[in-house]
């Protein structure tokens, strides 16, 4: 069998790490005025707290999605050195 089939094969077969996932990043309160923030201070303080939990969501998505990136780059790096090792026994005839 020839090593590029091998590898194609590998690259099915490995078990893929999960796919991306897009983090939407957190819309702040637009600026108000000091009249309209005292007129409705329930709906502003509601906006500000969806905000900061949505901040923090979108920095644990980040930070999944860099944990993510990170481990499938070692797996690339692995599969890279192989590779390497691989193509080097080849001859020019292959």
């Amino acid at each position: 069998m020839k090593p590029l089939l091998i590898l194609a094969m590998l690259a099915v077969l490995i078990p893929r790490a999960a796919f991306a996932e897009w983090c939407d990043p957190p819309l702040a309160p637009t600026p108000t005025t000091p009249q309209l923030a005292q007129d409705f201070r329930e709906e502003f303080k509601g906006e500000f707290e969806r905000y900061f939990l949505d901040a923090s969501l979108y920095t644990a998505c980040l930070d999944a999605e860099r944990l993510r990136v990170f481990q499938e780059m070692q797996i690339t790096t692995q599969r890279y050195e192989h590779f390497l090792n691989d193509s080097a026994k080849w001859s020019p005839s292959e």
